[in-house]
């Protein structure tokens, strides 16, 4: 049976085990921004722990294959925003051999349905550019991009994005 729940403490070393995975994700996408790394016992705990934020754990007949780390926020206060509370996705993966399989949907309409009970009014996350994979599934379920982020090195004139070294 799936279900997905609010983690508890006790569920800290499954949510490490996870974002092995999810961190090896994204040094593979950009190896010069990221790295796999044990992500420290109190800085989950924390999270656990703030009310405004949440890891909504994916089960699967008692085993957790996938989490998604949603937080409530708000648009700054500058004067040309239109002010929004929204959710945002921090951090979303589901274990490699359960992708494709429909758990993602099932964990994402959870978060959708976290955000509606604290009446927030979007939803946004971010996603590598080269990540096809996910931007696909985001899109399948509704996403749509409204912005891009762009960036270079200000410490050598090549750039470690272009691959031209």
């Amino acid at each position: 049976m799936v279900q997905v729940r609010q983690a508890e403490a006790i569920d800290i070393p499954h949510i490490r085990k996870l974002y092995r995975i999810l961190d090896a994700d994204a040094e593979s996408y950009q190896p010069e921004n990221f790295r796999c790394i044990d992500r420290p016992e109190d800085f989950l705990a924390g999270i656990i722990e703030d009310e405004k934020a949440d890891f909504l754990l994916l089960d699967l007949d008692g085993k957790a294959i996938g989490f998604a780390l949603v937080q409530e926020r708000e648009t700054p206060a500058i004067s040309c925003l239109v002010k929004h509370r929204f959710m945002y996705i921090l951090d979303f993966v589901i274990a490699e051999e359960y992708r494709s399989k429909g758990y993602g949907g099932t964990l994402l309409e959870a978060a959708k349905e976290w955000g509606r009970k604290r009446d927030l009014t979007r939803l946004r996350l971010s996603v590598f550019p080269n990540n096809k994979r996910g931007i696909e599934f985001y899109e399948g379920q509704g996403l749509r991009e409204t912005m891009k982020t762009m960036e270079c090195s200000l410490l050598t004139r090549t750039d470690p994005y272009s691959g031209t070294g």
